[in-house]
């Protein structure tokens, strides 16, 4: 995939930007809160309907706007165009339309322009709350697969009719047994397609991050990962399961939890509570990891992730880097840059220019001769305005 055009209008500091991207490295250079993460946030708005940073829509909006709008231009791997605009506003609903036609829903668009984002803030992923395990796999399976997005959907559906059904009989109101009833057995239905798919997923997605892992390590140490339901039996889990097994497990924990459910007012046991366990070492990585090794896993995720979805859609992501270098040292960052090497489109912002140098010359090019030709460009980001630069020459 490749980002041609992004044109950006009320986005953050964004007044009205437009920016017309190489086919390789592109480097927005600035100062803090001038903007560049904000051209990210567009992309990924274009590419996920929302930004990768955690946080509703009204927030993306320039102070004093009433609605924002974003649009880019790509084309694909094959060289088919596609375009997507998005508009969003304090007052209305979010409205998306695409190569694929207007009035869409963000399902629609997700995965049709796959993105692979890599920030400082992602180091909760191995770092934080099982919450943010989930979301990042939801995330890659949403982007590699229509069904499985459906399946979340209607999953959060279900749960949101089953948790007011509870939450009334837990007020003391007369439960409808038959409307649980119903509930919980398509609540059974979904989550054990949903668990289903993840267990699946965990299996190739493990052996992707365990290769590229050994590799950024040299060895140094094993990583393993795997899938733990919060109600259902490791020994169920221990091979691929089937999903009527997956069915009647979930049936017996519902009925097992019945009264205590109706006290709390909450459904107890889901999806939407498991968990993905990283080892490294042997230890698990929350607990015993230290600083380097978090990065150094984070790294061999966000690189995993990559080398699957452009395996699964045959389709090459944009690959989205948000001022990581300086939080890495130089052989992380080197290994970021071996990504680079995939081919693959990347947004890099930076607040040093030094670090478009270090990359020309990290390939052994000189950027003040061959920006053109290796199809690489360099961005000044200033006061909500972009402007191309010629880039800092190599030292």
């Amino acid at each position: 995939m490749r980002l041609t055009s992004l044109t950006v209008e009320n986005i953050r500091n964004h007044t009205h930007s437009h920016i017309e991207f190489a086919s390789g490295v592109n480097v927005l250079c600035g100062m803090n809160g001038h903007g560049k993460t904000s051209l990210l946030e567009a992309v990924s708005l274009c590419a996920l309907s929302q930004s990768f940073i955690a946080c509703p829509d009204a927030a993306l909006l320039r102070r004093g706007a009433e609605s924002a709008s974003v649009v880019a231009t790509s084309y694909t791997d094959l060289q088919t165009p596609y375009k997507v605009g998005i508009k969003i506003g304090s007052q209305e609903r979010k409205q998306i339309s695409s190569s694929l036609g207007k009035r869409l829903s963000p399902q629609d668009i997700i995965g049709e322009m796959p993105i692979v984002v890599l920030s400082p803030d992602f180091k909760a992923i191995t770092a934080g709350a099982p919450d943010d395990r989930r979301r990042f796999m939801n995330g890659i399976l949403s982007q590699a697969s229509k069904l499985y997005m459906a399946n979340m959907l209607t999953m959060k559906r279900v749960l949101k009719q089953r948790n007011s059904i509870l939450h009334a009989a837990k007020l003391g109101h007369p439960i409808d047994a038959t409307m649980l009833e119903m509930w919980t057995e398509q609540f059974i239905q979904v989550s054990a397609d949903l668990l289903l798919r993840r267990w699946e997923f965990l299996q190739e997605f493990a052996a992707y991050t365990e290769r590229v892992y050994a590799r950024i390590a040299g060895g140094a140490e094993e990583i393993s990962m795997h899938y733990e339901a919060d109600s259902i039996s490791g020994e169920v889990l221990r091979t691929k399961p089937s999903l009527d097994a997956l069915r009647r497990e979930y049936a017996r924990v519902f009925e097992r939890l019945r009264l205590n459910e109706q006290r709390r007012g909450t459904t107890l046991a889901g999806p939407h509570k498991d968990e993905i366990v990283f080892r490294v070492g042997g230890g698990i990585a929350k607990e015993c990891a230290s600083q380097g090794q978090h990065k150094t896993l984070l790294i061999a995720l966000k690189t995993a992730e990559f080398e699957y979805l452009r395996d699964l859609r045959q389709e090459t992501p944009i690959v989205l880097l948000d001022d990581i270098f300086s939080e890495l040292d130089s052989k992380r960052a080197s290994n970021v840059f071996a990504l680079l090497e995939s081919g693959a489109q990347t947004l890099i912002t930076t607040t040093e220019e030094r670090m478009y140098a270090e990359y020309m010359q990290s390939f052994g090019t000189s950027s003040n001769t061959t920006v053109h030709a290796s199809n690489h460009a360099f961005f000044l980001v200033q006061h909500g305005g972009i402007s191309p630069k010629t880039p800092p020459k190599t030292p």
